[in-house]
């Protein structure tokens, strides 16, 4: 019998969620199941196609050859006994004719069911010990100590579907039958997609448990499909589990350069427990305790400590969805308050001043002086939380030279030329384009109930 090809599988299936119906890649992928003895995927498939093109002649060879069922072999006549010439022979005992065959009382598809989630659960907690052990390791490498674990092997073999005397792979399960159980156990997505996951990895390495020589680029590829084939067939809220799943995956078991080899506290990037791991969509590689501290610490503005740059809208997304990012969301609707807590006339007075301090060319910069000092009279006479609002308010912005995010409130940067500890030009690059931030977002006055202030 054939081996699988897991990579014609994967383009199969994502041609298949790309160009739907896709009857050509049906047709080619029931007849790879049927080469490789996978007869039941087969027989769904082809299902499938007979409600798609009811009529098509190859569909039907197709259903003929899944039909088609075993000869048994053809009965041998009973052999008659000859009768003996002894005066005594041996009695004979007869079968009962009408004896029943063994039958399992109940129904089995709860014990299934118990059997599969069981197993699967048990997978999740060896990877967790196992991510654990290799970190001790590590850590007893830094410290010259040699303390082998007899258990590591036993683990491996657990987390990678096999007994400790013969190892055995799984082969890939259904897409559809992924996706309705990612759809049914939501709080366990991001784990369902990492045990699939495992499982194409480990299938492509060792399918039938014959090393087939693939290279962490083919098991990458193979791997990156299968979720793009995935992703279809999740509603868009369960959608980036799949992403979440390759992610951890690859970190865990596939070698990979991130932009950083260590956290912000000096850590191996290797060494990030799941449960903390997150990598962003610049490659930066992060611990999620560190992160969310040193975004806390930068009064809630989603930026990268280290390149300072601003996160995507998936990556802020993806950091405010994991738990320990929850906390961020309350300083990003802080954020938010303080952006609609600015009325229309102080967006004004800040075009105003932009465009003097943008204009002055003066040598004095005289202009520049009396425009900031008008601009922190009229702060002062503003109501307090408008006041916090233009303290504390940090806008997204980049020097329009050189591309560098400003990090700093409107009010410090005011305070900042003011006090010469940055030129007037570059301040009024970011009150320009703070202003408008806060014009777009239809900055309105804050009810003193409801705004919330850093």
């Amino acid at each position: 019998m054939a081996e699988p090809d897991m990579v014609l599988i994967s383009e199969l299936m994502e041609e298949m969620s790309r160009n739907p119906p896709a009857v050509a890649a049906r047709k080619l992928l029931a007849e790879h199941y049927i080469a490789v003895g996978w007869l039941d995927t087969a027989l769904d498939l082809v299902s499938e196609l007979k409600t798609l093109t009811p009529g098509d002649s190859d569909i039907a060879r197709l259903a003929e050859t899944l039909e088609r069922k075993p000869q048994l072999p053809a009965k041998e006549s009973p052999v008659v006994p000859r009768k003996s010439s002894a005066r005594y022979s041996k009695p004979q005992t007869r079968r009962p004719a009408n004896q029943p065959s063994p039958q399992l009382n109940g129904d089995l598809t709860a014990a299934r069911k118990d059997l599969t989630e069981g197993y699967t659960a048990l997978r999740l907690k060896a990877t967790n010990i196992l991510a654990n052990l290799k970190r001790l390791s590590a850590l007893q490498n830094k410290s010259k100590v040699s303390l082998p674990s007899k258990d590591t092997s036993r683990i491996e073999a657990i987390l990678e579907g096999r007994g400790t005397e013969a190892k055995q792979t799984v082969a890939p399960g259904s897409l559809r039958q992924l996706a309705r159980t990612i759809m049914s156990n939501p709080t366990k997505a991001t784990d369902l997609v990492i045990a699939d996951l495992e499982d194409i990895m480990y299938w492509t390495r060792k399918p039938n448990g014959v090393p087939s020589g693939a290279d962490d680029d083919t098991i990458r590829d193979a791997l990156v499909k299968r979720v793009r084939a995935l992703e279809p067939n999740l509603p868009d809220n369960l959608k980036i589990h799949g992403e979440l799943g390759l992610m951890h995956l690859i970190h865990e078991n596939i070698d990979k350069t991130y932009a950083n080899d260590e956290t912000m506290l000096g850590d191996a990037v290797k060494d990030i427990p799941r449960e903390d791991f997150y990598v962003t969509e610049d490659n930066y590689a992060w611990d999620l305790n560190e992160l969310v501290q040193a975004i806390q610490v930068n009064g809630g503005v989603m930026r990268n400590p280290l390149s300072r740059d601003m996160f995507t809208p998936k990556d802020v997304r993806g950091i405010l969805m994991h738990p320990k990012g929850k906390s961020l969301a309350a300083l990003q609707l802080q954020q938010h308050e303080m952006a609609k807590g600015v009325r229309l006339a102080t967006i004004d007075e800040m075009e105003k001043l932009a465009a003097v301090l943008l204009d002055d060319q003066s040598s004095d910069q005289l202009p520049s002086r009396f425009a900031t000092d008008h601009f922190l009279a009229y702060i002062a006479t503003l109501p307090e939380l408008e006041q916090k609002a233009i303290d504390g308010l940090r806008c997204p912005a980049k020097d329009s030279h050189t591309g560098t995010s400003y990090d700093f409130s409107i009010g410090e940067a005011v305070r900042d030329a003011k006090g010469n500890r940055v030129c007037f030009h570059k301040t009024g690059d970011f009150i320009q384009q703070a202003a408008k931030y806060l014009r777009n977002n239809q900055g309105v006055a804050p009810d003193s109930d409801d705004c919330l202030l850093m």
